[in-house]
């Protein structure tokens, strides 16, 4: 067995998983560990940012682009704790990240001598935004450590894995077995349960499959796609799951977005209408279910690898704890060439919906529409979209049609700001070759704007797009409607000039107050394959944008 440090046994232990970039922040506490990347420059990337927070949307936004887990290195305290905003993000919207970060030495663990940058409780304090975490006591545990998270974020819901190594043992030399990557044991359906639901979907006149955010994470677009067009049936995406199916397929309705932020959407009510539905991979999360009064049909057969969840807001006919993709195929298996068309009947229903929820949306977001419409026309149809929970994201779920899956990427689970811009970043280093966009308003991209000296350093370039109102637009909406436009307050903002912010750094700008600008803008942006802020200039709100 070969004698390693802790840090040369992290090093090799992400190499054997086919790790190829890590994202984060060097540190005193770290050293060791940066000491062992170094020599492994030539097979493993590292991406260092300017706070811990931007560094692990990176992480975030190049498991979301990639489907691969992103790798984000703190260091003990601070560190740590700034991170913990982003592994939030991921636990609650289903991202695999894994945070390998120090503790204090061990003579110091549990003394609570305040050591430097020591924690009450580290290890603690990250349980509330992690699936699992893990205290690492000795260096030959590293590797079955990691090698354990790897295989947790293939049969399990993708969520954040957090391991801790007190400082000293990174320095530390032992003998140490490397393993090898385990075979994942993708979990399927319980063949009585995928019988049972099978039965369903045979029988239904009327069915619709509503896909998720895991199949957005894990993959199965391609089966969904056939099992969709063997049966006729329709096809929803949940928040969090736009593109995993492609919305230009005529058994696309799009997402069951509606209400609240999202305007209205005739697929809502239609949807409760039909005979039986089949969640694949979606949490369905209260606030853009229930919350919204979404109705689905009685008849229900929901797979998810979370069994807890499931139940939560709409009770299953057929519950069933296994990844989706492998469901799916074990139901294609079991069609094989049988006749399971529902018919031109409902494919002229779906049609006919189709055209209602166009309809709809030009009626009330005319000019969201046409902003929209405005950006697709001038990006690939491979381009990665990166927005924020601001105004023009709520509008783009509804208004941007997205083609491919892994290419609409926000902040569904905790919706907090501050993840485009980064999460953007870290898209582009996983897939080069795609154009990025990152969509966000004028105050959520103040929040991780400093990650613009990682473009600049590494050679990143993501694209901007920014609606600038000089507000916290969705709030100031808010407060105007709940207690009256006169008084608004804490909403309005004083901004930098964003242009000459993107020129320090040695990058363009552009501002536009018009979509037609905005459209030639953008375009030549993207062409350009540099960093380019296309700020727009939305001082009556985004809806008065034309």
């Amino acid at each position: 067995m070969p004698k390693l440090t802790g840090g040369q046994t992290v090093i090799e232990s992400l190499k054997v998983q086919g790790v190829d970039t890590v994202f984060g922040i060097i540190s005193i506490h770290n050293l060791d560990l940066f000491d062992s990347l170094f020599a492994s420059q030539d097979s493993l990337r590292f991406i260092g940012g300017r706070l811990e927070l931007g560094c692990g949307f990176m992480a975030d936004g190049y498991a979301r682009a990639t489907g691969k887990p992103g790798v984000l290195i703190t260091s003990t305290g601070p560190g740590a704790a700034d991170s913990m905003g982003a592994l939030g993000e991921a636990y609650f919207s289903g991202s695999p990240v894994l945070e390998i970060t120090t503790n204090v030495e061990q003579e110091f663990m549990g003394q609570g001598k305040l050591s430097t940058h020591e924690t009450k409780d580290q290890l603690r304090m990250f349980e509330a935004v992690t699936d699992w975490n893990a205290m690492i006591n000795q260096v030959e545990s590293i590797p079955d450590n990691i090698t354990e998270a790897f295989d947790r974020f293939q049969t399990r819901r993708p969520r954040p894995i957090e391991l801790e190594i007190p400082t000293n043992l990174l320095g530390a030399k032992a003998d140490v077995e490397m393993l090898t990557a385990r075979e994942p044991d993708v979990p399927k359906g319980d063949p009585n349960k995928v019988e049972q639901a099978l039965q369903m979907l045979l029988k239904a006149k009327r069915p619709v499959i509503l896909v998720g955010e895991e199949v957005q994470m894990l993959g199965g677009t391609q089966q969904i796609i056939e099992l969709a067009e063997k049966l006729g049936a329709a096809v929803v995406t949940t928040d969090g799951a736009k593109g995993a199916f492609p919305e230009d397929h005529p058994q696309s309705l799009g997402q069951t977005l509606g209400r609240r932020i999202w305007g209205e959407n005739p697929v809502q009510e239609w949807l409760g209408t039909c005979d039986l539905v089949v969640v694949l991979g979606s949490i369905l999360p209260q606030r853009s279910t229930t919350g919204i009064q979404l109705q689905l049909p009685k008849d229900m057969v929901h797979v998810l690898l979370d069994g807890d969840a499931i139940g939560k807001n709409y009770p299953a006919t057929v519950p069933i704890v296994a990844n989706s993709q492998a469901v799916v195929q074990q139901w294609l298996s079991a069609i094989g060439d049988q006749d399971v068309y529902k018919g031109d009947s409902f494919k002229d229903e779906i049609a006919s919906m189709k055209g209602e929820i166009r309809r709809k949306l030009e009626e009330t977001w005319g000019n969201e529409l046409k902003v929209f419409e405005t950006v697709r026309s001038v990006t690939p149809r491979n381009t990665i979209f990166s927005l924020d929970p601001a105004v023009a994201s709520s509008r783009a779920s509804r208004c941007l049609e997205i083609y491919e899956p892994r290419t609409f990427m926000h902040p569904h689970g905790w919706l907090g700001l501050g993840f485009a811009f980064p999460a953007g970043v870290g898209a582009k280093v996983g897939k080069p070759e795609n154009p990025v966009v990152c969509v966000t308003g004028d105050g959520g991209f103040q929040y991780n704007f400093q990650e613009l000296a990682t473009c600049a350093q590494y050679g990143i370039h993501p694209v901007v797009l920014m609606f600038n109102d000089n507000a916290w637009g969705v709030l100031k909406k808010f407060q105007g409607e709940r207690f009256g436009e006169n008084r608004e307050f804490a909403t309005d903002l004083v901004n930098p000039d964003f242009v000459k912010i993107f020129e320090s750094y040695g990058f363009e700008g552009t501002k536009v107050s018009t979509v037609d600008q905005m459209g030639k803008a953008l375009e030549s942006a993207i062409a350009s394959g540099k960093t380019h802020l296309v700020e727009v200039q939305t001082p009556d709100g985004f809806g008065a944008l034309t």
